[in-house]
C-alpha cells in the first residue's frame, strides 16, 4: 500500500494524471488485497491535490469493504475534492462511491446528513446546469427520504439536455432513477403536471426489456394521468413498442382502476380498490390513489353544476355517492377553498347555489384589462414627461418658436407638474 501511495504522490507532482490512471487500473487487485489499510493510507493524501488517487482507493472500499469508516472517509473527500481530476478519467468509480454513500445513509436512516454535500457536488461536478450526473438521483432520493421536497426542486427545476456517460459516468439507470424520484418529489408537493412530465420522461426511455423502475413509474403514471388528464389514454406515443406491448401485464390492477375511473363507475372503482388493496399498499401507491379518488368526486360535483343551479347537500351526496350531507358539505367547502368550485351553501336549509364560473372569470378579465390600461397610461405619462424635458425636444421647440425660451425660463417659478417639467427643461440651458 505504501508503494501505491508514493506512486500517487509522485505522479501527481509531475501532473501525469493519465499515467496515474493507468497505474491504478493495473493495480486493482493489489488495492483489493489491501482494502483494510485504505482508511489509514488516505490520511497521507490531500483530497484536493490527490482526488483521482483517493477516488480509486474509496472505490475499492465501496466495492469490497464499505465499513463504518467509509462514510466519514467519503465526507472528508467530498468536502474538498477536485472535480477536474475525476471528470473524463474515473467518473464511473466516483459514481459508485456516491451510490454506496447514499445507500449507507439510507440504511442507518440518516438521509438528511448527505443532502448538502451532494447538492454541492452537483454544482461542482457538473460544468453546466443542463448536465445530468450520477449524483442527481442520489441527491433527490435523500431529499425524498428525509421529506426535504423543496430542497430537491433546486435541481429538478433545471432543464436537463446534456448527458455524457464518458465525462460524468451517468448510466441509463441514473437517468430513469432521477426522473422517477423527481416525479415522487413533485407528487409529494402535489405538483401533478410536473410529476406527469417526469414520469413520461422516465417511461419513454428506449428499451428492449422492462426494468423494475419503468414498471413502478408506469403504475404511478396511470394514477397521475387520472389526476391531470381525467383519464388514461395508454402509454405515451413516444414510448418504445416493447413497453406498449408488454406493460399491461405488470400493471393490470392500475389499468382496471383507470378504466373504471374513465367510465365514471364509482362502484367498480370501489370494488377494485378493495380487491387489490394489498397490492396498492405494497406498491406504496395508496396515497396517490386516494388523490385520484378525490379527483373523481370533484369531477362528479363539477358535472352537477352544468345541470343544476341549486341542489341540496343530501341530493349532492346521493348523486356523487357520498355517505351523507355532512360529507358532501366538507367536500364542497374544500373545493371552494381550492378554487375548484363557485358556490354558496345555506347552512339553515342545506341548499347549495352554484355560481356560473364564467361571470367571475369575465369580471377577472375586465379587472385585469383595466389594470393593464392604467399601467399603460402611467407609462405614457412618464414618456411624455421625459420627452418634454429632453435636450433634443427643447432644442427643436426653440427652433420652431424662439418665444418658448421665455416660457422655459419663467418655469422656474411655476408650481405643479407643468412647472416642474419647465424648471427641469430650464436647467438644460444653465
Amino acid at each position: 500500500m505504501d508503494g501505491i501511495i508514493n506512486e500517487i504522490i509522485s505522479k501527481n507532482k509531475k501532473g501525469d494524471l493519465e499515467s496515474l490512471k493507468n497505474y491504478l487500473e493495473k493495480n486493482q487487485s493489489s488495492l483489493k488485497n489491501n482494502v483494510g489499510h485504505i482508511s489509514n493510507a488516505i490520511t497521507a493524501l490531500e483530497p484536493r491535490e490527490h482526488s483521482m488517487g483517493i477516488c480509486y482507493l474509496l472505490y475499492t472500499k465501496a466495492v469490497h469493504q464499505p465499513d463504518q469508516s467509509f462514510v466519514s472517509n467519503v465526507e472528508l473527500f467530498f468536502d474538498s475534492y477536485n472535480a477536474s481530476q475525476i471528470r473524463d478519467r474515473c467518473a464511473d468509480k466516483f459514481a459508485t462511491i456516491v451510490h454506496k454513500y447514499t445507500e449507507m445513509l439510507r440504511n442507518v436512516k440518516q438521509p438528511a446528513r448527505g443532502i448538502v454535500r451532494l447538492q454541492k457536488i452537483i454544482n461542482t461536478f457538473c460544468e453546466r446546469s443542463s448536465e445530468l450526473s450520477p449524483v442527481h438521483p442520489d441527491f433527490v432520493l435523500l431529499c425524498l427520504l428525509s421529506k426535504n421536497y423543496k430542497v430537491a426542486t433546486v435541481a429538478l427545476e433545471r432543464t436537463i439536455y446534456d448527458i455524457d456517460p464518458k465525462k460524468l459516468g451517468v448510466t441509463p439507470k441514473d437517468f430513469m432513477m432521477y426522473y422517477y424520484y423527481g416525479a415522487m418529489i413533485w407528487i409529494g408537493l402535489k405538483d401533478w403536471d410536473r410529476a406527469y412530465n417526469f414520469l413520461v420522461t422516465c417511461i419513454t426511455i428506449p428499451c428492449t426489456a422492462l426494468s423494475a423502475i419503468v414498471v413502478e413509474a408506469y403504475k404511478k403514471f396511470v394514477i397521475v394521468s387520472l389526476i391531470t388528464q381525467g383519464k388514461l389514454d395508454g402509454p405515451p406515443k413516444q414510448s418504445s413498442n416493447f413497453l406498449q406491448r408488454n406493460i399491461k401485464k405488470f400493471c393490470n390492477e392500475y389499468i382496471e382502476f383507470a378504466n373504471a375511473f374513465k367510465a365514471k363507475d364509482q362502484q367498480k372503482m370501489t370494488q377494485i380498490l378493495q380487491q387489490h388493496k394489498d397490492t396498492f399498499e405494497s406498491d406504496k401507491n395508496t396515497g396517490i390513489i386516494n388523490q385520484a379518488s378525490k379527483k373523481f368526486i370533484h369531477q362528479a360535483v363539477q358535472r352537477l353544476t352544468s345541470t343544476y343551479l341549486t341542489l341540496s347537500l343530501s341530493d349532492i351526496a346521493t348523486n356523487v355517492g357520498l355517505t351523507n350531507a355532512k360529507e358532501a358539505e366538507e367536500i364542497l367547502l374544500l373545493m371552494i377553498e381550492e378554487g375548484d368550485l363557485n358556490a354558496t351553501i345555506n347552512q339553515k336549509d342545506g341548499m347549495v347555489s352554484f355560481i356560473d364560473g364564467t361571470q367571475t372569470s369575465v369580471m377577472d378579465v375586465i379587472e385585469e384589462e383595466m389594470d393593464n390600461a392604467r399601467h399603460i397610461v402611467q407609462q405614457l405619462e412618464k414618456m411624455d414627461d421625459d420627452i418634454q424635458v429632453s435636450r433634443d425636444y427643447v432644442h427643436k421647440q426653440l427652433l420652431r418658436d424662439p418665444s418658448t425660451r421665455e416660457e422655459i425660463e419663467e418655469g422656474r417659478g411655476f408650481k405643479g407638474k407643468g412647472g416642474k417639467m419647465l424648471s427641469r427643461a430650464a436647467e438644460l440651458f444653465q
